[in-house]
């Protein structure tokens, strides 16, 4: 799991180095382009000691990705895949991750943004590394995608759901245990075309970027089109002007959870500012 979006991670982070270096990021656009390769020629750079935090380089990375992965299932959305190949879309519990931080937009340098400060933290402090964040998906292992009950699953779903995992009809047990045993998966045909489109509609381009032509791209184009989650798209249906006045964001999750559409209230915050933005 965590590899399927390593390569755009690798080419978002490439980007914004060779900005710092004085050097044309176009190169990371460049589908022929292995970017972990190009990546380990920064080191080589003669302003590479002084200017990038080179330490950071893997932490960094990983990071974009975790915040990739979740962007592409907010966006597009994620399905699940069973041992005989049987495919349904993923419920949003199978995807919770009590941090969540990837609701606001990732901006580069990833250290001045307020919102990764404590991510940060705990990394220098040498409490976290890459392989945290994924780990700390409640229903998902981080590596293969595979569906499961951790330990950590009772506790996040009481706090941030209402209800544990025994036997009581609640939301792991309606959402969640079906599936365990699958595996998460995404369908490469409803992403945006090429390397450009990729990092627009995620909202990661790289303002020294510039469009490919087509001669220049030599990516095959697929059919598109975003996906939003059906718990957004309820949201959007029932609250088609944004959240009322009066009404907050925890009461509409207690409402969409009531009617089959489990999602927090943090989740419905962050879909009615993104609205926003985009009016």
């Amino acid at each position: 799991m965590r590899s399927n979006v390593g390569d755009l991670a690798e080419r978002a982070y490439l980007a914004d180095a060779l900005v710092i270096l004085g050097e044309n990021p176009q190169v990371a656009l460049d589908p022929a382009i292995i970017p972990k390769r190009e990546i380990s020629k920064l080191r080589e750079h003669r302003f590479a000691r002084s200017r990038l935090r080179l330490k950071d380089l893997r932490f960094e990375v990983e990071l974009i990705s975790f915040w990739l992965m979740n962007r592409l299932d907010e966006d597009y959305g994620a399905a699940i895949c069973s041992s005989a190949g049987g495919l349904l879309r993923a419920n949003h519990p199978i995807l919770f991750h009590p941090d969540q931080f990837f609701y606001f937009p990732l901006s580069f340098p990833l250290r001045e943004m307020s919102e990764l400060s404590r991510i940060f933290e705990e990394y220098d402090a040498q409490r976290m590394s890459g392989y945290d964040l994924w780990s700390r998906y409640s229903c998902l292992d981080g590596d293969t995608g595979l569906v499961k009950e951790k330990n950590s699953t009772k506790r996040n779903f009481k706090m941030y759901f209402g209800d544990g995992v025994g036997g009581d009809g609640g939301i792991f047990d309606k959402f969640v245990g079906p599936f365990l045993g699958w595996h998460l998966v995404f369908d490469p045909d409803v992403y945006p075309e090429e390397y450009y489109d990729t990092f627009a509609q995620m909202g990661l381009l790289n303002p020294h970027w510039e469009q490919p032509s087509d001669e220049e791209n030599s990516v095959v184009k697929k059919k598109r089109g975003p996906k939003p989650s059906p718990a957004k798209q309820e949201f959007f249906r029932r609250y088609p002007e944004g959240l009322p006045e009066g009404l907050t964001a925890e009461a509409v999750a207690e409402e969409l959870k009531a009617s089959g559409f489990p999602i927090t209230g943090r989740s419905i915050y962050s879909y009615d500012r993104e609205r926003r933005v985009r009016k």
